[in-house]
This record gives structure tokens, C-alpha cells and sequence, in this order.
């Protein structure tokens, strides 16, 4: 194959796409991924951060704009992306659903930049971008708690109530169970400090309870 073959072999389908074009849009999708990197970075409230996920959003925008190049250079290629891409089967479970957004967000921008709409991709980024953020602060200023009760079935609910709602008066019985002489109540409280001792000092001198548990509810609410 000769050299001038190669060039051409080099530059069909892409007359239209020029180094510096591509540079360019490469260069755009790098900054929308940053943005979209720092935003997960900052917004995320779950209990374990993964950094991988996140630098994977960054190349879902520069993949994604390189395959709206590759489809907007040629109309053969459009035909056959589509095909290509309606075969290909993801079977990773995300586990937050917050993630699904995120991924969603650096799809949907790596289109715009790839298409080379760069303004509705930049005020797009920018807006969604705060979107989370305000998002993110104001779940983080309410946050759910669940107490665990532990101890005899002679537990009176009555009491427990009387006990921590001077301290959480938006308290909130989510489930009472009760095996043999042993019984369990699950209480919800929300509250924007962290836990309050005074609070399960007086939940510990309730008739009966030989335990108190105090967690940070995580995830979907239910009922």
C-alpha cells in the first residue's frame, strides 16, 4: 500500500472533520466532564464514594461526543452506529440511584458537545450542575434517623414516645415487633443536628429497654 493510499484510506469520511475541530470538541467534552467530576464529588451523600465511577463519567462525555462526530461525518456510518450500539448489553447493577443520573447527565451532554451545540451544552452543564449542588445542601440539612429499641415485651410504646419527643417531636413509629418476651421498636426522626445523647439517655431509663440503636437512614424511604 503506498503512501498516498494510506492518506486516503487516512481521511475518507472525514473531509469535514479537521484536527483542530476535533481537538476542539474533545477539549469542550473534557471541561463538561470536570464539571460533572467536581459535582458528583461535592453533591455525593452516600456511605462509600467511588473515585472509578466518578473518572467514568469524564470518559462517557469524550466517548459519547466522539460517536456523534463519527455519525454527523457520514450517513453509512450514522446507519451502522446504530446497529452497533443497539447490540451492546450493560449488566453492571448501579446500586444508587442517584448514579443513574449522573450517568445519564454526562450521555446527554456528550451528545450536545459532540453535535457541537456548545452553548446549550455549557448552560445546560452549568445549570444542572447547581440543580444538584442546592439539592445535595438541603437533604444534607434534614437528615433521617432511625432508632432501634431493644428489651421486654412489657416496653410500653407510650413511654418511649413521652421520652423522645421533647427532643424530636416529628418522631415517628415505623415498626413494633415482638418475639417471646423479647421486643423491637424502630422509631424515624428527623433532625439537622447529629445524634443527641440526651436523647438516648432517656430512651435507656424507659422501663424494660436494654438497648438503644442509633442509625443514619441511607437510601429510599418506605411507607
Amino acid at each position: 500500500m503506498s503512501k498516498k493510499e494510506i492518506l486516503d484510506w487516512f481521511t475518507v469520511n472525514s473531509e469535514s472533520l479537521s484536527v483542530d475541530k476535533v481537538l476542539f470538541v474533545l477539549c469542550i467534552s473534557l471541561l463538561v466532564g470536570v464539571v460533572i467530576f467536581i459535582t458528583y464529588r461535592l453533591a455525593y451523600t452516600g456511605v462509600s464514594y467511588n473515585s472509578r465511577f466518578n473518572a467514568g463519567n469524564v470518559v462517557i462525555v469524550l466517548i459519547t461526543s466522539v460517536i456523534m462526530l463519527m455519525i454527523s461525518s457520514n450517513m453509512a456510518i450514522s446507519l451502522g452506529m446504530v446497529g452497533a450500539l443497539s447490540i451492546v448489553r450493560f449488566r453492571t447493577a448501579i446500586k444508587d440511584p442517584s448514579d443513574t443520573v449522573y450517568i445519564f447527565w454526562a450521555i446527554v451532554e456528550g451528545l450536545c458537545v459532540g453535535a457541537q451545540i456548545y452553548k446549550l451544552a455549557v448552560i445546560s452543564t452549568i445549570f444542572i450542575a447547581i440543580v444538584l449542588l442546592v439539592s445535595s445542601y438541603y437533604s444534607n440539612t434534614q437528615k433521617k434517623y432511625l432508632i432501634i429499641i431493644r428489651g421486654g415485651k412489657e416496653i410500653e410504646l407510650g413511654q418511649i414516645k413521652a421520652a423522645v419527643e421533647p427532643y424530636y417531636p416529628k418522631m415517628r413509629v415505623r415498626a413494633s415487633n415482638y418475639a417471646g418476651e423479647r421486643c423491637e421498636i424502630i422509631c424515624e426522626v428527623s433532625a439537622r443536628q447529629e445524634m443527641n445523647e440526651e436523647a438516648i439517655s432517656a430512651l435507656k431509663d424507659c422501663g424494660h429497654v436494654n438497648g438503644v440503636n442509633w442509625l443514619l437512614e441511607m437510601g429510599e424511604r418506605i411507607g
